[in-house]
């Protein structure tokens, strides 16, 4: 028993005699104790927190990415498509299937506005997607148009999702294009398919780990370009069978194109000669090395960092065969500029630009802005990427003129064909 506790009884005892007042009024008041002060700094401090949360939330749940600028509302619809003819390579007891988001031109709709990511594919660190607003309307109705509308294959980074260029895909389907952005199961961060979620579980260098050497890497790298160009192709043909029934004859599956970003982008790439139904592609700052192994003289296109040219003079003066990241930056730099001398192609480089850049991150709000973009203004490279890719894919799939996008942080380069 405390001491003060003792004291109190001893009181209580005497006070029964009646030779002590127990009068609380009377009695000194104790002072307050450090382990005190502390609890209530802590609960006020944890009130706080709350506040700002519940702030943040309804802040975040106001948050928009920038607005479409075509002519045509934007629909939205996400399919899970199984490939009955193809074994899952990382589950031999399945069959192959992916997850494949639709944006599309739409007719105005009362339905409900998609949210940027469903709840079952976030991460600790992309909690905060589902809470903010796109301009996509969920199943809405297909537009109608005098020609049917080319289909654009999308394929995001290494780990990435379908939705990471969510802007840039509304844009497109604004402009008249159907954008398929798919989602390539275990590689994909988190990939949500009958009730079940995938989990990415493909390492960036393979089953060697970071010890692989760069034809290692290079050979792994490949063999999943092989096979994101099986599920490419798949979705383009299921899209194609979907257009009698689902899509009215509203979808051009004959002409199509096929972007991406990082890994995604040289997917993009090994689709070129692959298949006489992609037309062009666009790579958004990736690598390509095998990729371009089968394309000839299909239009091509590479929007790179400015860092990347400035890497490509290093390298003239660093010795051989150097690290691992050497040999594979020469591996890229032969593979890209023996296609586009022979072939032609166009080759953009933007000042102040990083990685994730050419993605949605520098749109987002700040609680990851910072990561890997560079010093660019988010609503410049925003307005870069949607006029360049938009020009391209209009000039190679609709026969428009080609149109020059005038910026002095831009350097574009067009290689003729030979």
């Amino acid at each position: 028993m405390r001491p003060a506790d003792s004291a109190r009884t001893r009181d209580w005892k005497a006070g029964k005699a009646g030779s002590a007042n127990l009068d609380r009024r009377k009695r000194p008041r104790g002072h307050v104790s450090f382990l005190q002060l502390f609890r209530w700094a802590c609960i006020g401090l944890a009130i706080w927190l709350l506040i700002a949360a519940v702030i943040g939330l309804i802040a975040l749940d106001r948050f928009k990415l920038p607005a479409p600028t075509g002519p045509f509302a934007v629909g939205t619809s996400i399919l899970t498509l199984t490939d009955t003819s193809r074994v899952e390579p990382h589950n031999p007891t399945e069959h192959r299937t992916v997850v494949v988001q639709l944006w599309y031109p739409a007719t105005q709709s009362s339905n409900p506005i998609a949210r940027y990511q469903r709840w079952s594919e976030t991460t600790f660190s992309s909690f905060y997607t589902p809470l903010l607003h796109t301009h996509s309307r969920i199943d809405a109705p297909i537009a109608s148009a005098p020609a049917p509308f080319p289909v654009l294959l999308f394929g995001p980074r290494w780990a990435g999702d379908r939705t990471q260029n969510a802007a840039l895909a509304e844009d497109l389907a604004s402009h008249g294009y159907v954008v398929a952005a798919i989602d390539h199961p275990y590689n994909a961060t988190r990939v949500a398919i009958n009730g079940h979620v995938i989990k990415g579980v493909e390492a960036l260098e393979g089953p060697d780990g970071p010890s692989a050497s760069a034809q290692s890497r290079i050979d792994f790298w490949n063999n999943t370009l092989t096979l994101w160009a099986a599920d490419d192709i798949f979705v383009l043909n299921q899209l194609a069978a979907l257009n009698f029934t689902r899509f009215h004859n509203t979808l051009d599956t004959n002409h199509a194109g096929a972007f991406g970003h990082s890994f995604g982008g040289a997917a993009s790439f090994n689709l070129l000669g692959r298949d006489p139904r992609i037309i062009s592609a666009v790579n958004l700052d990736g690598w390509t090395f095998g990729a371009l192994a089968s394309r000839t003289t299909q239009p091509m296109m590479l929007i790179d960092e400015q860092s990347v040219a400035d890497r490509e003079r290093d390298l003239l003066t660093l010795p051989q065969p150097g690290t691992t990241e050497d040999q594979l930056d020469r591996a890229d730099n032969t593979a890209v500029e023996a296609s586009l001398s022979h072939f032609g192609g166009n080759r953009l480089y933007i000042r102040g630009t990083q990685h994730l850049d050419f993605s949605d991150q520098p749109l987002l709000p700040p609680l990851r802005r910072l990561e890997y973009t560079g010093p660019i203004a988010p609503a410049r490279i925003d307005n870069i990427l949607r006029q360049t890719v938009l020009n391209f894919f209009d000039q190679t799939l609709r026969n428009q003129p080609a149109k020059s996008l005038s910026d002095s942080d831009v350097t574009a380069e067009h290689w003729p064909a030979k």
